[in-house]
């Protein structure tokens, strides 16, 4: 598997885009935009569009169409805790 991109929707109004992986190797060949496009056709009728991304992506969404919503800051990942 070269990559993988998968959506979470209700079906009719709102769609997420949870995942975008591709592997290491093979980064900066269009695969991860050709993933997202697919996407995008699929739920182009779709009135939300949303997606997390990591701060360091933010430029490869931005050339594709997204923009960041308000003033939103890449969200924060549980990474556990010692109790």
């Amino acid at each position: 598997m070269v990559g993988l991109g998968n959506a979470i929707s209700d079906g009719y109004l709102v769609v997420y885009f949870p995942h975008l992986l591709v592997h290491p190797e093979l980064h900066w060949q269009g695969i991860g935009r050709r993933i997202i496009q697919t996407l995008l056709e699929h739920y182009s009728e779709f009135h939300q569009k949303i997606l997390v991304a990591d701060q360091h992506a933010t430029g490869f969404y931005h050339a594709l169409g997204f923009s960041r919503a308000g003033k939103t800051e890449a969200m924060w990942i549980y990474q556990g805790t010692d109790y």
